[in-house]
C-alpha cells in the first residue's frame, strides 16, 4: 500500500478494497470520519458497477502498472515484470485481469483498509 501512494500525490486519502484495488477518497479525511469514508467508498463502488467499465493503463518506469477505471476514482496497481512491460499482448491481458479484480472487489463491497495520506 505504501508504494501505491506515491502515484496518488494530490488524490487525497484512499480505501483499499482488494489486494491490488483501491478507491480515491478525495475530499475525505479518513482519520476524522472513518465511518463516512467507508460509506463514500461503498457509494463509489456502486457507481463504478453502474458505469461502462472503461479504463486506462499507465506503465511506470519503475516497473509498476496503474489502471484507472471509470470516473469514480477507482484504480488498480501492481508490479509488472520485464516481459509484461514490453509485450503489448501480455500487458493487455494483465490490464484486463487487474480491471476484473477491481470490478470484483466492487461487487463484494468491502473496505479492507482506509489509508490517510497526510
Amino acid at each position: 500500500m505504501k508504494r501505491a501512494d506515491r502515484y496518488l500525490n494530490g488524490w487525497g486519502d484512499f480505501a483499499m478494497i482488494g489486494e491490488n484495488a483501491f478507491l480515491s477518497l478525495d475530499n475525505m479525511d479518513v482519520s476524522k470520519d472513518a465511518e463516512g469514508a467507508c460509506r463514500e467508498a461503498r457509494t463509489r463502488m456502486e457507481s463504478i458497477l453502474n458505469q461502462p467499465p472503461d479504463f486506462s493503463v499507465h506503465l511506470m518506469m519503475d516497473g509498476h502498472m496503474l489502471i484507472l477505471v471509470g470516473d469514480a476514482g477507482a484504480f488498480g496497481w501492481e508490479t509488472t515484470g520485464e516481459k509484461e512491460f514490453h509485450d503489448p499482448k501480455i500487458r493487455l491481458a494483465r490490464s484486463l485481469a487487474l480491471r476484473g479484480e477491481l470490478l470484483e472487489a466492487c461487487e463484494k463491497g468491502e473496505v479492507l483498509a482506509l489509508v490517510d495520506i497526510a
